[in-house]
């Protein structure tokens, strides 16, 4: 008997010509082939609204939606407003995939009965490299619970939506959408999914192709208006939460302090203003002290977090020599 799940692949397109083909070839040559592959041209300026259109003409699975330009978590939200298969899984159009890549996630769903699968990914660098991931990522299933105090604490899980394969009622029946406006939006649809769901299983095998390339949403050198948006995410992740009626503050209140951290690293390589590094510092210290006395926490983390609240410019000094003497 062969298996009629229909796997829903959104795909959101914007200024990525010379890597569409690949990504969409990738996709179309799976070897699981029951497919709606969805390509939304977010108002790309080049040549990708022509071929995508050109892609759909070519193969009955493909379905475009053209919209104007309104960013990633808009475009996927496009794609999933018109989705209509039982699972689904998102491939950004800068990535491909492995041939295996949805016929392996959906043995995993299927025999594990996870609302959601995951699978490890290799790193594309410009240089044509390719490497594998580096994060530790603990295999096999994990609940709801560990999920979510995974996710919190940054040990693992709190990635992107790539690479994985969710339950489609998720975004059909429970209304999960990304939060338009801001990057990291991943985390947002993570949120909501890793309390609703059962569980999450996960094998280390990497089937995803994360293409590493200057000028991607993620590896901006000029401060802008979207360099601090993670904190804005990581507080609306925890207010979901906590609204939902998710109840250890203490893992909360460090997904909050760690997604200011992050956003002070992520400048540290940019233009930003000294005032931005205190602001941010100040916004740290109203989130420490709970930190300082949470057991969950390495005391290497408290270390670091202490310093960055305390003193980000000479903390960013002191990361610069030590990466010029390493």
């Amino acid at each position: 008997m062969t298996d009629q799940t229909v796997v829903s692949v959104v795909i959101p397109v914007y200024g990525v010509e010379p890597y569409l083909d690949h990504c969409i070839r990738s996709v179309v040559g799976q070897d699981y082939e029951l497919l709606d592959i969805v390509l939304v041209d977010d108002g790309s300026p080049d040549d990708c609204p022509r071929m995508c259109d050109e892609w759909a003409a070519r193969d009955s699975r493909i379905r475009v939606v053209h919209k104007k330009n309104g960013g990633l978590a808009s475009a996927r939200n496009a794609g999933l407003d018109v989705i209509v298969g039982d699972v689904v899984t998102f491939v950004d159009s800068d990535d491909y995939v492995e041939p295996n890549y949805v016929s392996e996630l959906l043995h995993w769903h299927k025999q594990s009965g996870a609302d959601v699968v995951m699978c490890s990914c290799m790193h594309d660098l410009e240089d044509g490299s390719i490497v594998a991931d580096k994060r530790s990522t603990p295999e096999g299933d994990v609940d709801s619970e560990e999920a979510l105090i995974q996710f919190l604490y940054h040990l693992s899980l709190a990635g992107p939506v790539w690479g994985k394969m969710f339950d489609a009622r998720f975004f059909k029946n429970q209304g999960v959408r990304f939060h338009e406006g801001l990057n990291s939006e991943d985390y947002y649809v993570l949120a909501q999914v890793f309390l609703q769901m059962n569980k999450i299983f996960v094998r280390v095998e990497p089937l995803y192709h994360y293409r590493i390339r200057q000028g991607s949403i993620v590896h901006m050198d000029s401060f802008n208006d979207h360099s601090c948006d993670e904190i804005q995410i990581a507080d609306l992740c925890c207010d979901y939460l906590a609204r939902h009626g998710y109840r250890n503050r203490k893992a909360l209140n460090y997904f909050r302090l760690q997604g200011r951290a992050d956003v002070l690293f992520n400048i540290f390589q940019s233009d930003a203003s000294h005032e931005v590094y205190r602001r941010i510092a100040r916004d740290m210290r109203r989130h420490l002290w709970p930190v300082l006395h949470d057991g969950t926490v390495p005391v290497s983390r408290k270390i670091k977090h202490t310093l960055l609240s305390l003193a980000p410019m000479s903390y960013r000094m002191l990361q610069r020599v030590v990466g010029d003497r390493s």
